[in-house]
């Protein structure tokens, strides 16, 4: 049996990365491709090593179709999909945002397709990294139960792991992921930048940090966020938080508010008694 077909709509690291896992895995045929930036398109297609440039009127029918667009062009995109005509029915539409859910969709059942949504969890910030460490990551769905049936040994084959999610919940969802992983970037910008103020380069500065990064994510693997908690709040040493606090907004504000912000759910976590509880949390609620 030949593989289903797919259009791509959405040519970015992510839309290219899966189509390209989908087609080295001989599991979908690539069609055609569809984007606002024709050199961006191009590249996909060398990428994936697949698949025409088209416009978006001329997408021919296909069995799934994958939009990747930025969140906000997603109810644009339905319109112009509505619009063109070009959605064969009995077939699937997914998008792969983390923050909305699939009933932007919900308008393109009209046309009598099946829409989900499927978020993978990771970062594919180069994809053709992405592409080989992609088996393992973990997958939220949600959204017709027959477009989920038919994505599922899609994303089987590739190795991925899927769980339910609740749409109406996707902002937290997102939310999290978004501190799990862009907000981790940006701490260890905050440290790198605390380390080199104290005159460590950034070059020696984060082949000392990863380790201890790198150990810490093992401790919350083996014993939970609140056992895996150490430093000074865990401690409950007031003086040392003071003046980190005072050294910080010295520094930068932004950098001294996430020290802050971060210690207070730390203090959540603490198990100190009620004494060093409350006086750590006024130092923390002070303002500077």
């Amino acid at each position: 049996m030949a593989p289903a077909t797919l259009n791509l709509i959405g040519p970015g690291r992510l839309g290219r990365s899966l189509t390209r896992l989908w087609h080295d895995a001989g599991v979908l045929t690539l069609q055609g491709v569809a984007g606002r930036r024709p050199a961006m398109v191009d590249e996909a297609i060398a990428f994936i090593g697949a698949g025409q440039a088209m416009a978006l009127s001329d997408l021919p029918a296909a069995a799934f179709t994958l939009l990747a667009t930025p969140d906000d062009a997603l109810p644009d995109l339905v319109v112009q999909l509505l619009q063109a005509g070009i959605l064969a029915a009995d077939s699937v539409v997914l998008h792969a945002s983390g923050a909305v859910g699939s009933e932007v969709l919900a308008p393109l059942r009209s046309a009598g397709v099946w829409v989900a949504s499927v978020h993978p969890l990771k970062s594919f910030a180069q994809p053709a990294q992405a592409i080989q460490d992609f088996a393992g990551t973990w997958c939220g769905c949600e959204g017709d139960a027959i477009a989920l049936a038919r994505l599922a040994p899609l994303f089987d084959v590739l190795g991925a792991h899927r769980f339910n999610i609740a749409a109406q919940h996707k902002t937290l969802y997102h939310a999290g992921a978004v501190l799990a992983c862009n907000d981790l970037v940006a701490l260890m910008e905050a440290a790198l930048r605390c380390m080199a103020a104290a005159g460590v380069p950034r070059e020696q500065a984060w082949p000392a940090l990863r380790p201890l990064v790198q150990g810490t994510l093992a401790n919350l693997d083996r014993l939970g966020t609140q056992a895996a908690l150490t430093g000074p709040i865990a401690r409950g040493d007031n003086h040392t938080v003071a003046r980190q606090l005072a050294a910080t907004q010295a520094l930068d504000p932004a950098v001294a508010q996430a020290y802050r912000s971060l210690g207070q759910l730390a203090l959540q976590l603490a198990q100190l008694d009620a004494g060093q509880h409350q006086a750590l949390a006024a130092l923390l609620e002070a303002q500077p």
